[in-house]
């Protein structure tokens, strides 16, 4: 049975309201990846760099345009220099 939420949504910041954004723009995110039953978390961003990297800085959010290189060339650069 497929699970009706995301498996990493308890680690993340933004879930935890750890990443200082709007309220409401968080509740958002929650309603439609977090929590979405019909596995929509799969799609987030967040998740799929977490999986990826094993972390997930504070600039992606689920939606987020940039590419899996493209965050990885971020993460170089602001956080490795």
């Amino acid at each position: 049975m497929e699970k009706k939420h995301c498996t990493l949504c308890f680690e993340c910041e933004l879930f935890k309201g750890n990443i200082l954004i709007p309220e409401d723009i968080t509740i958002m995110y929650k309603y439609h990846y977090c929590l979405n039953s019909q596995g929509r978390w799969k799609e987030c961003k967040r998740f799929l760099t977490k999986n990826l990297f094993g972390f997930c800085p504070g600039f992606v959010m689920p939606n987020s345009l940039l590419s899996l290189d493209q965050i990885k060339q971020k993460v170089r650069v602001e956080y490795v220099a």
